[in-house]
C-alpha cells in the first residue's frame, strides 16, 4: 500500500507543478488610456481605471507611476 502511494505521488507532482507553473494573473483594463484635455493650472483632475484580474492566479499592482 505504502508503494502505490509513493507511485501516486510520483506520478501527480509533476502535474501540479506543471499546472503552477501555467497559471498567470491577466489583467484587463476596459479602456487603458484616457486622454486629458487642456487644464488649467491648480485645476485638480482625476480619472478612474477599472482594473480586473481574469487570470487563475493573485495579480500584484506595484509601482503605478503617471508616464
Amino acid at each position: 500500500m505504502k508503494k502505490i502511494n509513493i507511485i501516486i505521488a510520483i506520478l501527480f507532482i509533476p502535474m501540479f507543478l506543471a499546472y503552477q507553473a501555467m497559471a498567470q494573473p491577466k489583467v484587463l483594463i476596459d479602456n487603458p488610456v484616457f486622454t486629458f484635455e487642456s487644464v488649467p493650472d491648480g485645476v485638480h483632475v482625476t480619472h478612474e481605471f477599472k482594473v480586473k484580474n481574469v487570470g487563475d492566479t493573485l495579480l500584484h499592482i506595484t509601482n503605478v507611476k503617471p508616464p
